[in-house]
């Protein structure tokens, strides 16, 4: 492995083209005379006692010996035949004693031909290449001294410094001959000029432009030879200056001028002239090229060139001239060309920028209008990347410029080797085109939505979907009028999906029915004015609000609002679209509500005829014509009340009335009739005989309505046979009844003399009995058996002195002998005082009293009997309400006067019995039930009271349980102005 590895690394170093490169430059290989390296050999075989001294050059597959003392035969060998190739490979010298002994060399073939010692030193170039060996060899064994080999590295270093010379020779020798064949080989011609002005040097390209040869040309004057007589003059002054200064103003440029050649032709060169001195010599250089077919080229260039110029002012032109915006860019990339026409939709002048820049700069969209082109999807990057673009919707929406629509087509602009120029992109704009379809689909959406409708309020927001839907608009809204109010109430909403509501949608509540009482002022001013309002409310996320009337024959049923996502106003056309559309909804509307007012109308024929049927009334309807002629128009089928049978049918029942009607009731018949043809309402009650031979008594009413010039009566007659028997019967009765009356008010006021004598009668004695009763009570002596006997006559008489009382007072009242004092005063004063009294009962039984009273209550009535009223009230909520309870009292004022409520939480009074709690000697049953005593004349004697001061009692229960009563008394005598 290691041999292989050094094999190829040996291989490398032989093979290295610098080293072979600086081997040739020394010429050695093609020379067989080499004196110098001959006497070199010649000293170190004589100095060194060697038979052989050689210089041995390595090339890459053989070794030849560029000097050979002592050595016959060939003066090359193969590297296998050579110890130098160790020399070369190592960079070292070799020195062997005894090749036969060395591991390396006793294989060689040059061991086997006699070479025994060896000794060699490297020969390198100025490079640092080792290019071969200066080496002795001897055919016996013998050791290499110091002094040996020291003489041998001088020779070598002489040696190599001759074979550096040669290098150097032979790369001059070798740049001039390269630069004499450049020379002539080149197409240019070059002419050396020396300071007298005569030709030093002519090449082939020199001969073949001027038609001298160099040997005719060398030697000769140039002005003469090759300058055009007119300027030859001018040339000789240009010389002398150079000549003098030894600069030249006109070196290292390219000058154009006239030359002759041996034919006295004369055409246009190109002229190079390069100055270069060399001991004191100046030279000139020039170097010439025949420019006529260039010039020939610059015209035909120049031609082009105006040709190019002027097509690409046609073709832009042309572009400017075209509707169809064009946009291209070069082949970097760059935006290159704008037309007219897109500079005009834009209104951005072309700048050289990125594709990653073009849709944010030129506010490019996709086809919502909203998002912007991502750079991939621009049609000019698109087309630049090789694409054929066809039919790609974008959208363009400039600052301050109306947002436009546009079909790109775009294509890549190639050579026909494949080369890239560029890309091109034709902007058509279809923004009216596509506001047209978008019109159209709106309608045609609308008209779907409207036929596929169940519902008036579902067809007004179908319809809104579809117009707002369809042209990308925020918002849509429906509001009609709301009869009871009235204003304009919304009743349906649609809100872009891809959206949030509108800012002014979002103040007004969201999704559904309007809320509260909110009211969108754009609908009240559409509503107000019946015409179509476009605003502008400058919201954040809408700019454009449109409202319209939906006409519904003479009158406005409803307003449209619209909310719109940009700046620009809607066009006529789309206002003409929705005007369209609202008129349509309104007509779907007109026919729904009419629709729906048939099956209303059918609906309730259907239930009138189920109830006419279900009636004994017989219902009929007559036309009254311009000509005085009668029709019926319809009879109901329940004939059999009046005629007492069905009616044949197609016979004419007022024919059949007239027939059948009784002789006594023609003439209020005849006024009946002509009341309703003169159109006012009449009845009237007769007689007629039925087809059962019944004569029974009909009422019929009329109610006459003009329809046009036609007069048209509803009608109703009823079968009143048994009214009016019991109206005799009622008669008869009312005349009984009231003989009947007439004997109750006398018994009833001698029951009230009775009473009155009776309870006057009774007062002293009753008086007797407590003033007695009290004296054994009084006795405290008195029997304990006796005591209790005593206290149960004292509680009786007390009992009987009440209902006396109360008797005398009621039979006082209704005779009008009750006087009242009646003057200002304080309601709550007399509450409070009446609570006080009543609170030691309260408290004993545990009852809670809550007062809510104003500060000043102030009524017209007499303190004594307003606080018997007081006590009455307190004293019944206290007996009748359970331990534990509670009584409250409130008051505060009223409109002209104050209001009390006394209200308890206790036993209360069934609902049905309220209207007779103040009825003389009611108790309810909730009292009588739990066995409560009382005389049941409390509450007549309060309500009497009350009355007599103008004021008014009810009673009610109270919530959970309970009665509340609830007084109202004025703050003002009767009659008294307020103020």
């Amino acid at each position: 492995m290691a041999e292989e590895v050094w094999s190829g690394t040996a291989a490398g170093r032989l093979n290295d083209p610098a080293r072979l490169q600086a081997l040739r430059a020394t010429g050695l290989s093609e020379t067989t005379s080499a004196p110098i390296l001959d006497r070199l050999t010649g000293l170190a075989a004589r100095w060194l006692r060697a038979p052989i001294a050689l210089v041995s050059l390595v090339e890459a597959d053989r070794q030849f010996f560029a000097s050979a003392h002592g050595l016959t035969g060939e003066r090359q060998t193969p590297l296998e035949r050579s110890f130098c190739r160790h020399v070369v490979l190592e960079d070292a010298a070799l020195v062997v004693g005894d090749a036969r002994l060395d591991d390396r060399l006793r294989d060689d073939p040059a061991v086997a031909g006699g070479v025994v010692a060896y000794a060699g030193i490297p020969l390198s170039s100025p490079e640092g290449h080792v290019l071969g060996t200066f080496c002795v060899m001897d055919t016996r064994p013998r050791t290499w001294t110091d002094l040996d080999l020291a003489t041998l590295a001088d020779l070598a270093a002489a040696a190599e410094a001759e074979i550096a010379l040669r290098q150097a020779n032979g790369r001059l020798a070798e740049s001039a001959n390269r630069r004499q064949r450049v020379l002539d080989t080149a197409l240019d011609a070059y002419v050396a000029i020396s300071p007298s002005g005569s030709i030093a040097a002519w090449n082939a390209a020199a001969e073949g432009m001027f038609g001298w040869s160099a040997a005719q040309a060398v030697g000769q004057g140039l002005t003469g030879l090759i300058v055009p007589e007119r300027f030859r003059e001018a040339h000789e002054r240009g010389l002398e200056r150079v000549r003098a200064t030894g600069r030249s103003t006109l070196a290292g440029q390219r000058l154009e001028l006239a030359a002759v050649d041996r034919d006295g032709r004369e055409f246009p060169i190109e002229l190079t002239l390069q100055v270069s001195g060399d001991r004191d010599t100046t030279m000139f250089h020039a170097f010439i090229r025949d420019i006529t077919d260039r010039l020939s080229a610059r015209a035909a260039l120049e031609h082009e060139r105006q040709r190019l110029a002027d097509e690409r002012t046609f073709l832009q032109t042309l572009l400017d001239s075209l509707d169809t915006g064009v946009v291209a860019c070069d082949s970097a990339g760059r935006l290159a060309l704008f037309n007219q026409a897109l500079l005009r939709m834009h209104g951005t002048n072309i700048q050289p920028l990125d594709a990653e820049t073009w849709a944010l700069t030129y506010d490019l969209h996709g086809p919502d209008g909203r998002t912007p082109l991502e750079p991939d999807e621009n049609p000019l990057t698109r087309a630049f990347s090789g694409q054929v673009v066809d039919g790609q919707e974008m959208v363009i929406t400039a600052p301050g410029v109306s947002a436009r629509r546009f079909l790109a087509n775009g294509r890549p602009i190639d050579t026909p080797d494949g080369r890239r120029l560029g890309a091109v992109v034709a902007l058509h704009d279809i923004t009216d085109a596509h506001r047209a379809e978008a019109l159209r689909r709106a309608e045609q959406a609308v008209a779907q939505a409207l036929a596929d409708a169940t519902s008036a309020d579902q067809a007004a927001g179908a319809a809104l979907a579809a117009v707002a839907g369809g042209l990308g608009w925020s918002c849509g809204e429906y509001w009609e009028l709301d009869e009871e109010s009235p204003r304009p109430v919304r009743i349906s909403r649609w809100v872009n999906p891809g959206g949030s509501p509108c800012g002014h949608a979002r103040r007004f509540g969201t999704d559904g029915p309007d809320p509260g009482d909110a009211v969108d002022p754009l609908a009240r001013e559409v509503w107000e004015n019946r015409s179509t309002i476009v605003t502008d409310p400058q919201e954040e996320d809408v700019r454009i609000r449109i409202g319209l009337p939906v006409p519904t024959a003479d009158t406005v049923s409803g307003v449209v609002l619209f909310c719109l996502n940009g700046t620009d106003p809607p066009d006529a056309d789309t206002l003409i679209m929705l005007d369209g559309v609202c008129a349509r909804i309104g007509r779907y509307l007109a026919r729904r509500r009419t629709e729906d007012l048939a099956l209303a109308l059918a609906a309730a024929r259907r239930d009138f005829e189920r109830v006419a049927a279900q009636i004994e009334d017989f219902l009929w309807t007559v036309e009254f014509g311009p000509d005085g002629a009668v029709r019926e128009v319809y009879t109901s089928p329940n004939s059999a009340g009046v005629f007492g049978a069905a009616l044949p049918g197609g016979a004419n029942a007022g024919a059949i009335l007239s027939e059948r009607l009784h002789p006594e009731d023609q003439p209020p018949f005849a006024e009946f009739s002509t009341a309703i043809r003169a159109g006012r309402t009449a009845e009237v009650e007769y007689r007629i005989r039925g087809f059962d031979g019944e004569t029974r008594w009909i009422w019929t009413r009329a109610v006459p309505r003009p329809e046009g010039d036609r007069l048209v009566v509803d009608g109703i007659s009823t079968n009143v046979t048994e009214r009016r028997l019991l109206a005799e019967r009622r008669e008869q009765l009312l005349a009984t009844e009231q003989q009947q009356v007439a004997k109750l008010r006398d018994l009833d006021r001698m029951k009230d003399e009775l009473v009155a004598v009776v309870s006057h009668e009774l007062r002293n004695p009753i008086g007797t009995i407590r003033g007695y009763t009290e004296l054994l009570l009084d006795d405290p002596d008195l029997p304990a058996e006796h005591r209790a006997y005593a206290e149960v006559i004292d509680r009786t008489s007390a009992h009987l002195k009440q209902l006396v009382d109360q008797l005398l007072e009621l039979a006082r009242i209704d005779a009008g002998h009750v006087r009242l004092d009646a003057r200002p005063l304080s309601a709550t004063k007399l509450v409070r005082e009446a609570l006080g009294d009543h609170r030691p009962e309260a408290d004993t039984k545990g009852l809670t009293l809550v007062t809510d009273l104003a500060a000043h209550l102030p009524v017209h009535g007499d303190a004594t009997r307003l606080r018997q009223v007081l006590d009455n009230l307190l004293s019944n909520a206290v007996k009748y309400t359970p331990a534990g309870g509670t009584v409250s009292v409130s008051g505060k004022p009223v409109d002209g006067g104050v209001e009390i409520a006394v209200a308890d939480t206790g036993i209360g009074v069934p609902a049905d019995e309220l209207p007779q709690l103040f009825t003389r000697f009611f108790r309810a049953s909730t009292a009588l039930d739990r066995g409560i005593k009382g005389t049941g004349l409390g509450l007549a004697v309060t309500k009497a009271i009350v009355e007599a001061h103008h004021g008014t009692i009810t009673a009610e229960t109270a919530e959970p349980h309970g009665t509340r009563f609830c007084i109202r008394l004025p703050s003002r005598p009767p009659g008294e102005p307020v103020g």
